[in-house]
């Protein structure tokens, strides 16, 4: 073997080496990535379960899905008063209505039905709240057309009146009815823009706490 061919095998030696190392080293960084990864894929996992049971005290007020709902106080159709904070340990179902709306007519008997038979047994307060500055008419005729609305469906679950118009800011109501779902710490779990019937409300407040 002369010596240009012995050369030329060592220098293929070495690069072979070299290579070896660098696959190796590669190797070592894409595991090491993947564990990097696979940490804050926990990390993430264990803060978001710590965020799902947090309470409504530590969890940042809104209206979307996990937030703590936004409390209020308002004056009842009865005229006594309901505090939304209050509700704390029973789910809540929010609603937000007005007597001329269509669709609201077609929810209202389900809502009632699911109260009568099935709310207080699940541990579930069912809240209307009529957003009166919406309503049709001077004021005494605004009164008369929720009391109406309340008669013809036999409506026996609180009914607040947002007559500021604040209640359907905060809460961004736009499609008329809208629904918040509201769980025992007082977090929002569902949002439902549309009529519901007695077996969504069943099922939606029956997945959550």
């Amino acid at each position: 073997m002369n010596k240009k061919w012995f050369g030329s095998i060592i220098a293929l030696a070495v690069i072979a080496a070299m290579v070896g190392i660098m696959l190796k080293n590669t190797a070592n960084d894409g595991l090491s990535g993947q564990k990097k990864q696979l940490e804050r894929e926990l990390t993430q996992s264990e803060m978001q379960e710590k965020a799902e049971t947090g309470t409504a005290a530590e969890r940042g007020e809104g209206i979307a899905k996990g937030e703590a709902a936004p409390d209020f106080t308002l004056e009842t159709l009865d005229g006594g008063e309901l505090t939304l904070s209050e509700l704390r340990g029973e789910k809540v179902i929010l609603n937000f209505w007005a007597s001329w709306c269509g669709p609201c007519r077609a929810e209202m008997p389900h809502m009632q039905e699911y109260y009568e038979k099935e709310a207080e047994k699940a541990g579930v307060r069912v809240i209307a709240v009529n957003l009166s500055t919406s309503e049709r008419g001077n004021k005494e005729k605004v009164m008369d057309n929720i009391q109406s609305f309340v008669d013809e469906f036999g409506l026996t679950f609180p009914i607040p009146l947002d007559t500021a118009g604040e209640q359907m800011d905060v809460y961004r109501v736009i499609t008329i009815p809208t629904t918040y779902i509201i769980d025992t710490s007082g977090i929002i779990r569902h949002v439902i823009r549309g009529p519901m019937d007695a077996e969504m409300m069943r099922d939606l407040t029956a997945s959550i706490d």
